[in-house]
């Protein structure tokens, strides 16, 4: 297998988001051709694709489905986002039989089908990755392996890009809907008060007191529970996870306000004074604790380059009542002498799902562009 080849394939495909939005096409299906060279295919379905995000939906017998093949596809697609707690992982892997697949799975978002074909040449594992075959924005991925050994070797060793292409693509999708909504009020605001624009959804909430902090809040979602109480009596409760966005800005002196650290006492200074909790005396903070301190990546989004962090938050002050992940990214504005915070926050109880949650927030992030 030309494994060099495929990888540029691979970097050629996925150097922009807006090469991920597929055009539409009359043509509803996929080739029936049977394709045996590894590769990335595209096909031109416009169906709306099904599934849960966070989820790789793997389409094979039990015979082939081992606990090896299992822990290896886990150890390459299930690895956690750090550092966030609960854990948080990138991708959930769940067998599907073929049959269940034939019936309701092809639609099925992040798929993966694992084949034995002794007419695949044996110590030549193939994988086709498939885009956009039976849903818009549906990644496939086929391995085709002439034996169980072949197999093993594929799913432990040649994942690694199709990994990040599930990875992008599960925020990609956030990132298509969210300029297809195209939130203009909001975009507009964002670009008098920061020289900035973030494709949005539609029904985010803009709110801003000062001309130096503004916050987009997204509507809550819930979920209620049934809880049964002694003497057979049961009550309801709701369960939220609320979310949304902070921007902020200061004054641009020198380079030394664009270091990790510092970047992480003026986030705390900031969240102190206007991301308050509605009891009195209490406000946003980092959890700096060694088992959660912040992830800091050096990002280039676009042509913007800054600090990415990920982490945990708590309100703190005279009481500690709750907290939530973090997602934030610090830049110098090539045109205002200010620097430049997103931080979006995410607070969901450990009992709901918030992977859909943590990619819509992603997908703001690098939504970025600057206006002026």
């Amino acid at each position: 297998m030309n494994y060099f080849i495929f990888t540029i394939i691979t970097l050629l495909l996925f150097t922009g988001c807006s090469e991920n939005i597929p055009k539409k096409n009359n043509n509803k299906g996929p080739s029936s051709e049977r394709i045996m060279t590894s590769g990335i295919y595209r096909g031109n379905s416009t169906l709306q694709y099904t599934g849960k995000s966070g989820e790789l939906n793997v389409v094979c017998d039990n015979t082939i489905f081992t606990t090896e093949v299992f822990t290896a596809l886990d150890s390459v697609f299930g690895d956690y986002i750090k550092p966030y707690y609960p854990p948080e992982k990138r991708f959930t892997v769940i067998q599907m039989n073929e049959d269940r697949y034939i019936k309701v799975g092809k639609r099925i978002r992040n798929l993966m089908k694992l084949e034995i074909n002794t007419a695949v040449k044996k110590g030549d594992p193939q994988i086709i990755i498939k885009r956009d075959f039976f849903a818009r924005t549906q990644i496939l991925t086929e391995i085709l392996a002439h034996d169980n050994e072949d197999l093993l070797y594929a799913v432990h060793n040649l994942l690694s890009d199709a990994a990040f292409i599930y990875d992008r693509q599960e925020w990609n999708r956030e990132y298509i809907r969210h300029q297809e909504q195209n939130n203009v009020v909001s975009r507009k605001k964002l670009s008098k008060q920061f020289g900035i624009t973030l494709d949005l959804p539609v029904d985010g909430n803009y709110e801003s007191i000062k001309s130096s902090f503004a916050r987009i809040s997204l509507p809550d979602r819930s979920r209620q529970m049934d809880i049964q109480g002694g003497g057979g009596y049961s009550s309801t409760k709701a369960n939220f996870i609320q979310s949304g966005v902070m921007i902020w800005s200061f004054d641009y002196r020198d380079s030394s306000q664009l270091t990790p650290e510092y970047l992480m006492r003026t986030r705390d200074t900031v969240l102190k004074y206007n991301a308050l909790h509605e009891l009195d005396g209490v406000y946003m903070g980092t959890q700096d604790h060694p088992a959660v301190i912040p992830v800091h990546n050096l990002l280039k989004i676009g042509n913007i380059q800054g600090h990415e962090f990920r982490g945990l938050y708590k309100f703190t002050g005279r009481f500690e009542p709750s907290g939530g992940k973090f997602w934030s990214f610090h830049f110098k504005h090539p045109t205002r002498n200010k620097i430049i915070a997103i931080s979006a926050y995410l607070d969901a109880p450990p009992t709901m799902a918030s992977s859909a949650d943590i990619r819509r927030l992603q997908a703001i992030l690098y939504s970025l562009k600057v206006t002026e």
